[in-house]
Formats: structure tokens, C-alpha cells, sequence
């Protein structure tokens, strides 16, 4: 891994009012095709050691964790130190994204939050070193990239963004010994490695607060409609599974492909339509209820038809979303309560499509609009500093920043590195110093330490090394947009 400086720059302020320029590094991985990112448009890559940017957000965002910290992390008294290299060594962290392509937005976004985090901690001895990562990078790339980080001193690896490359993370953090902190959205149990820690939303979760609302009020009978796709039928399981423990029956579920856009058939395994045949209409008879040859040429009215169920699950991305939404009201398949997933919660989606979908309830692990003070000083601060509102994305990489810089910071604030609380089974690749064995083997031990957080997500419990956090339960009504549960 070889590091060399670039023209690039950004200010920073570390623990004090006088600025400190720091060149941007970039990271080049031979025979891999990983770099990091230059920079997007109007975005400049940075790193800085756990220091505030200087911005104009001025000083609000400190107001924001001043006093939860005591709530978030176990204190490490200071002691005499055996081990004085931890307190010199800076504490890297890789940062792992995609910075080019077509997901380099939902990089850009992580990782505003990731550096928006080094605003609350003036002292903190950490520097995030961002590493270009292709959404479609297999088990050779993350598995060089690995090689290469094992021999750096860096401590953790925070990463990947999607669940397809989690395994991947998972094998080659187990081999290399190296803590690699995640807010994949899919927990792959097959693949979880002892390394493994994660933050953000699950799908389980999220069907989770489904069901549990639709058990609240009655709603016994529901059915799904998802792609097919690993993605979809992992959904419909925990649709399944968790229905089933809650004494909610599934119906019926149907399965469409990726070049669907008809979903007629689709349908007819959920509902039961009135069959009156071609020609047992008269004209005026067809007028009023509004068939078209073809409907006529399946047999089928816009008569309602028959539903067995009172919920529906609807599953996919916004493209296929709207064109369910309007064939299931042209279906006139009404008057059911339909369950999301955190795909609904889109503004522009919201607003155009709104009229397909009243009542529906859906979830998501933040909301900008929130009265919560603490989420509420993230947000102007935010916007001050980015000139835009932050999203999941950029919520989830400030709350993740927050918890590394502050693990890190137990460290550095004294206390050996070998006391009660690390897993003694539980070895560290040391890489090429002792330095970086040290801090990877610290920052290990603190992270399992950590009892709770409250972070602009909200509330996290931690359950071994998975931050179990509430979410947000919306209600679209009227077309607006009702709190229904809160992670806070």
C-alpha cells in the first residue's frame, strides 16, 4: 500500500483556534482495482485526527453529545500506562466505500457523516482514511485489500455499504484479525466473524416494527408481493418467521422477476377476481365498470374482487413500487392496509404517488424532521456545514464516526490495553508494528464495552456486537406524515 499526497486540501482545528492544513492522502492498492476517491463534484476527501472542521456550523454541534456521553460508553479510569506507544500512535481507520460509479452518491453521503463526526471531538487521536471500494468488488479485491490494510497501521475497518460484499468482510477480517464495523443492512449469520460489529437498520428489524404494528391492531391475515431476488426472499422469510411467532398468518406471497412490469398474474395468487366472461356485458354495463378488451379477454371486471387478507406486504425498489401502486388501484384491490419497507420513505415518491397508498405504514432509522433535540442541532449544524438536509445514510456514518472516535479516545485517555474485558481467545493480527496490534486489540475491547448509545439514529442496545436500535414507524394519512413509534 503506498500513500502520496495530493493537491487537494481541507482545514482543520485541532482542539483549538488555530487551523491546521492537512494534505489529502491517497491510497493506491497495487493489482487491485480499489483507489481512493479525488474527490466528487463539489466534495473534497479529507482525513483529519479526530479534530473539528472549520466551518461556519460554528459550534452547535457540540451541544449534541455533551450530555449523552456518560450514557454511551463504559469510562476507562486513568492509569499508568505499560504500554506508552498506544498514546503517541494515531488511531487509522479505513474507511471502505464506493466513491466512483453509480453508487458514489450513497458513498458521498456516508461519508459527509463519517467527517461531519470529527466536529464533536476536539482532542480525539483519530484519522479516517477513506479507501475507494466498487460496489462490485468480489472475494479477490476484498481479499487483497485486506492483505494490504493487515500490513498498515490501521486499526479498524469501517464497511462495507451492502450486504453482497458483508461475507466477504467477514472471511477476511477473521483471517487478518482486524475489527471491521458495518451498516450492511443484511446480517449473513453464515459468515459472521467474532470481528464483525454492526450499526443501522436490518430488514429483519424493519419487518419486525411491521408486524408488530399490524398484530396491535388485528390485522391477522396479510400477504407479500417481492422480488426475486436474494434480497426479496430474505425478506419473505422474516416475513414468515417473525409473522409466525406474532400469531400473523401469511396468506399467500407471489414473486416477481427483475423485467416485470405487468403484474396481473401476480395478482391473481393473491386475490380472487369476478369472472363474467366476454360478452355476458352489455355495452353500458361495460362502461360502468370500466374493462378494456383485455380485461374482458382474461375474463376479469374492475368488480372488486375477492381478498383473503386485510395486509399486504409490498417489497421492491421505487421503480417497481409505483407501478404495484397503480395496478393494484386499477385492480381495484382496495381497502387493505399495506406494509413497506424503508424504500417508501421518499419525498418525491411520497408526493407523486401518495394518493396509491393512504394509510400505508412503513419504517426507517431516521427522520431530519424530528422535534428530538438531539437529532435537531445534528441537522442545522449539518445543513450548515453541507448546504443540504443529512439522510439515513449520512446520519448512520456520523453516529458510527461517533462511536469510533470515543472508542478510540479510552484509549488514548490511559488505561492498559490488556485489562479485564478483551476476550482472551481473541487474537489480533499486529500488522507490521506493535503500535497497530495494540490499537486494533484497544479498539476491540472498547467497542465490546460499550453498553449503549444514543446517537441521532436514537437509542442502540448492545447485543454482543450488534447495536440493536429502535426505529422510526410511519403512517402516510391524508398525505401527511405521522410519527408512529420512535427510536428516542
Amino acid at each position: 500500500m503506498k500513500y502520496f499526497n495530493s493537491s487537494l486540501k481541507c482545514s482543520f482545528i485541532r482542539g483549538n483556534k488555530n487551523n491546521k492544513v492537512l494534505s489529502l492522502i491517497i491510497i493506491v492498492l497495487a493489482g487491485v482495482f480499489l483507489t481512493l476517491a479525488a474527490g466528487f463534484n463539489n466534495f473534497g476527501i479529507c482525513y483529519g485526527y479526530g479534530t473539528g472542521l472549520s466551518n461556519n456550523a460554528g459550534g452547535g454541534i457540540n451541544k449534541i453529545d455533551k450530555a449523552d456521553i456518560a450514557n454511551t460508553v463504559n469510562t476507562v479510569k486513568k492509569a499508568d500506562n505499560k504500554n506508552p506507544e498506544i498514546k503517541n500512535a494515531p488511531t487509522d481507520i479505513a474507511v471502505v466505500v464506493p466513491t466512483t460509479g453509480r453508487y458514489k452518491y450513497f458513498g458521498k453521503q456516508f461519508l459527509n457523516g463519517i467527517f461531519f463526526s470529527v466536529q464533536s471531538y476536539k482532542k480525539a487521536d483519530v484519522k479516517f482514511i477513506v479507501i475507494s471500494l466498487p460496489a462490485g468488488a468480489g472475494n479477490g479485491s476484498i481479499k487483497n485489500l485486506f492483505k494490504s490494510i493487515a500490513q498498515k497501521n490501521i486499526s479498524a475497518v469501517i464497511g462495507p455499504l451492502f450486504a453482497g460484499q458483508l461475507k466477504y468482510f467477514s472471511e477476511y477480517s477473521s483471517v487478518y484479525k482486524i475489527p471491521v464495523f458495518t451498516p450492511a443492512p443484511l446480517n449473513f449469520s453464515k459468515y459472521r466473524s467474532p470481528y464483525i460489529f454492526h450499526y443501522g437498520m436490518t430488514v429483519k428489524n424493519e419487518v419486525l416494527n411491521d408486524l408488530q404494528y399490524a398484530k396491535i391492531h388485528g390485522i391477522t391475515k396479510i400477504s407479500a408481493i417481492y422480488p426475486d431476488n436474494a434480497y426479496g426472499r430474505k425478506t419473505i422469510q422474516y416475513v414468515n418467521t417473525i409473522g409466525s411467532k406474532l400469531g400473523i398468518k401469511v396468506v399467500d406471497e407471489t414473486a416477481y422477476g427483475s423485467r416485470r412490469v405487468d403484474f396481473f398474474y401476480n395478482f391473481t395468487s393473491l386475490v380472487r377476481f369476478q369472472d363474467m366472461g366476454q360478452g355476458h356485458m352489455t355495452k353500458a354495463e361495460e362502461a360502468q365498470l370500466g374493462v378494456t378488451p383485455y380485461d374482458l379477454m382474461h375474463g376479469i371486471t374492475k368488480a372488486k374482487p375477492y381478498i383473503p387478507f386485510k395486509g399486504l406486504f409490498i417489497v421492491g425498489s421505487i421503480g417497481k413500487l409505483k407501478l404495484i401502486l397503480t395496478q393494484l388501484a386499477y385492480y381495484n384491490i382496495t381497502g387493505i392496509k399495506l406494509f413497506g419497507l424503508s424504500q417508501v420513505d421518499n419525498a418525491a415518491f411520497l408526493n407523486k404517488y401518495g394518493f396509491y397508498m393512504q394509510g400505508i405504514v412503513y419504517p426507517n432509522g431516521f427522520f431530519s424532521n424530528s422535534r428530538n433535540k438531539l437529532v435537531k442541532n445534528f441537522v442545522k449544524s449539518y445543513r450548515n456545514y453541507y448546504n443540504e438536509k443529512p439522510n439515513i445514510l449520512s446520519a448512520e456514518g456520523y453516529d458510527m464516526g461517533s462511536i469510533i472516535i470515543r472508542s478510540a479516545a479510552m484509549t488514548h485517555n490511559g488505561g492498559n490495553v490488556y485489562d479485564k474485558g478483551l476476550d482472551s481467545g481473541i487474537q489480533i493480527n499486529g500488522g507490521v508494528n506493535s503500535a497497530a496490534a495494540i490499537n486494533r486489540k484497544s479498539l476491540y475491547r472498547n467497542l465490546l464495552n460499550i453498553k449503549s448509545f444514543k446517537g441521532v439514529c436514537g437509542v442502540s442496545h448492545i447485543k454482543g456486537r450488534d447495536f440493536v436500535k429502535g426505529l422510526y414507524l410511519f403512517q402516510l394519512k391524508n398525505n401527511k406524515i405521522y410519527i408512529i413509534k420512535s427510536p428516542f
